[in-house]
């Protein structure tokens, strides 16, 4: 453990909070765009909480060091296991660590963007703090997109990028586990898309692909939300058209942009979908897919017996006033089709976070097991749980809807002492249920070490058997 506590490095909490309050106050300023300012206050807050993380970006390792994911991506990355895939993309499909890895390596070139200026565990410390904080972000641009408050969608979106859940991953995972903010930053663009076509559609399926690119298991959520929009808004155009008469004509459908994002974005994956489906074959496995099912699958998903979201509390996983703001939403406003299709979309992802083992017995789960046969790869998913990312963040937006609903109601949409209270409230929650958790990234030395030459033998079967 590293010398990084209150009593022990008071200078590095003071070096944080100074920088974080600065950055919080520019936010107040109103000069340049209401994104640039909200970024600031978001960068700023996080900045606070996850002091004194900022302080010793080039010193310390954030989280738990060395576990074998952590330690594994460091020393992959000295290796230049990402260089080597895009120099020589076909001998990358009989190389050991791209077989491990998958297409999914763009982390580890953001890593190299960030290695210019500090070392190579600093590198990862900085995305493991502007993760968080890119989550709160991009979850703030689609909700306030769907529920047209930013105040609400500000206090709203905390719960995403901040939650216990991200801060878990970064403690003991790699780190693109944690760059959660790439599925709302494509619904963003993909909701821009429907509503305003043009540029949103490219901007759209290049975000897929670079989703995909940096995590291919959010990547497969997003895909998975955009197949439902798609589904949808086409389906409910269609029973519409059902519903009109000789008096009553119904307003043509929308634009195809959505459509077109879509197509484009599901275009724009191909290759990396192609390569990785090429990666998967030969000899060389991880595992059998039988093995993937019930030796990874069953045990990384939603838990209903007990009540866990990847072995974390859910009371401490989830903001609990935020899940009940989206229950009251729910039970409020289930006539705005907003939150209709939300929800409904949420339940879907969730049956499928819940992975192969509905209940203990075991009772499978016929939605997964219906979702393998159908979709190319998806035994190779070893931790279903990341759908819940995709119902969290549906789930947040209802939470939001109904906030604006109230404000509206009660006529006080620019009064900025409700949602200041809310903040408040989060922020005391998320100070005992998730600063406190055993969970959360401690600092740590970093420990020097060497990847083994016959690494492989002992991580595929049938290497070792050769």
């Amino acid at each position: 453990m590293a010398p990084a506590g209150l009593l022990e490095d008071p200078s590095g909490f003071v070096i944080c909070g100074v920088l974080g309050a600065a950055l919080t106050l520019i936010a107040f300023v109103r000069k340049g765009t209401p994104a640039w300012r909200y970024w600031c206050f978001i960068l700023g807050q996080t900045i606070l909480l996850t002091a004194p993380l900022a302080a010793h970006l080039n010193r310390y390792v954030y989280g738990s060091y060395p576990t074998i994911d952590k330690e594994g991506s460091l020393l992959f990355f000295r290796e230049g296991v990402h260089r080597n895939m895009m120099l020589h993309p076909f001998e990358s499909l009989t190389d050991p660590a791209a077989r491990l890895i998958g297409v999914h390596v763009g982390h580890l070139w953001v890593t190299d963007l960030f290695h210019l200026f500090y070392s190579a565990f600093g590198a990862f410390n900085v995305q493991a703090l502007l993760y968080p904080a890119l989550g709160w972000w991009a979850a703030w641009l689609l909700i306030r997109d769907v529920c047209g408050d930013r105040r609400a969608a500000l206090v709203l979106a905390f719960p995403y990028g901040l939650g216990l859940h991200v801060f878990r991953d970064l403690n003991w995972y790699t780190i693109e586990k944690a760059a959660v903010f790439w599925l709302p930053l494509f619904l963003w663009a993909l909701h821009r898309a429907h509503k305003r076509g043009g540029r949103w559609v490219g901007i759209a399926a290049a975000l897929f692909a670079l989703t995909c690119w940096m995590n291919l298991y959010l990547g497969l959520v997003a895909g998975l939300m955009a197949g439902m929009a798609l589904a949808v808004h086409y389906g409910a155009a269609f029973v519409y058209s059902r519903m009109e008469t000789p008096t009553v004509r119904l307003a043509p459908p929308t634009h195809h942009g959505l459509a077109k994002a879509v197509f484009l974005s599901a275009l724009f994956a191909l290759p990396l979908a192609i390569w990785q489906w090429m990666l998967l074959q030969g000899e060389m496995a991880l595992a059998s897919p039988e093995t993937f099912l019930w030796e990874r699958a069953a045990l990384d998903g939603f838990s209903l017996v007990p009540f866990r979201w990847n072995r974390l509390e859910v009371h401490r996983a989830l903001n609990m006033v935020a899940l009940g703001l989206a229950m009251l939403g729910m039970w409020k406003s289930w006539s705005d089709r907003r939150v209709r299709w939300a929800a409904c979309m949420a339940a879907i992802l969730f049956l499928l976070s819940i992975g192969p083992v509905l209940l203990p017995g075991p009772i499978e789960n016929p939605l997964y097991f219906c979702a393998k046969a159908l979709i190319p790869g998806f035994w190779r998913v070893a931790k279903p749980e990341v759908f819940f990312q995709g119902s969290w963040l549906l789930l947040l937006c209802i939470g939001a809807i109904e906030v604006s609903r109230i404000r509206k109601l009660r006529a006080v949409p620019h009064n900025q002492k409700g949602m200041v209270l809310l903040y408040l409230l989060f922020l005391g929650a998320w100070c005992i249920m998730v600063r406190t958790h055993p969970a959360f990234p401690p600092m740590t030395q970093q420990i020097e070490s060497d990847l083994a030459p016959d690494w492989d033998s002992h991580v595929f079967p049938s290497q070792g058997s050769q």
